[in-house]
């Protein structure tokens, strides 16, 4: 029987159970320490299923990561292919963040390889390129006011956060780590495409793509 339950049942039996004039005096101190217990037992349960919850999500997390780890060995050889090739090769994926199948231990993956050059750099764009974002180039030149020379924020979130930019309409479409400012037309994301049209094209059509970056999204059982 659960301890809050026997707790009760204790209560009850104290209430309904004769009682002399002195049982007054035990009474209540009896009654707190019952309902401490219980509290502590209740307490107790909730911790329990807590920590449940959080081992769930720390495997899952860590399941996701060996996944990830794996399909990023696996795609090695596929995506160096592609990034030497001048065109798009049948069987590997392309460039431009199109969405490759891939599965791992039975879990479907959809894996999205981005030419770092196709996408806008946060740091290093010109206005006209920054427009084609949900951004403003004020909020961007008071962020970098504050910065010293040359130095960027470490993570791509908090550039970001920084820079008054919603992560979920900026996914897939920035980086830090470009080298020009300038983008690649022939690998942009497929969000940008339209909007880009009147842009000069960036680094050199012919040039090899030498730096990519990968997204993972899982695609069902």
């Amino acid at each position: 029987m659960p301890a809050s339950v026997a707790a009760t049942h204790s209560l009850v039996a104290l209430m309904l159970s004769p009682r002399s004039p002195r049982s007054g005096l035990t009474f209540l101190p009896t009654l707190a320490l019952l309902l401490l217990l219980a509290a502590i037992t209740l307490t107790l349960q909730s911790r329990s299923q807590s920590s449940l919850r959080l081992l769930s999500r720390l495997t899952a997390d860590l399941h996701d990561r060996a996944a990830q780890d794996a399909l990023t060995d696996r795609l090695r050889g596929l995506v160096g292919d592609a990034m030497a090739s001048p065109a798009p090769l049948p069987g590997r994926p392309r460039l431009d963040g199109t969405p490759f199948a891939m599965d791992w231990a039975g879990q479907g993956w959809q894996v999205r390889v981005q030419d770092v050059e196709g996408l806008v750099d946060l740091y290093l764009a010109i206005p006209e390129t920054l427009a084609l974002l949900p951004a403003d180039a004020r909020a961007r030149e008071a962020a970098l006011a504050a910065l010293p020379p040359g130095t960027r924020f470490p993570t791509l979130a908090m550039t970001l956060a920084r820079f008054g930019i919603d992560p979920a309409e900026a996914a897939g479409l920035v980086t830090q780590s470009g080298r020009t400012g300038t983008l690649r037309l022939s690998t942009l994301p497929k969000e940008l495409r339209p909007r880009a049209k009147t842009l000069r094209p960036g680094p050199r059509e012919g040039e090899q793509i030498t730096r990519v970056q990968l997204r993972f999204a899982k695609t069902g059982g």
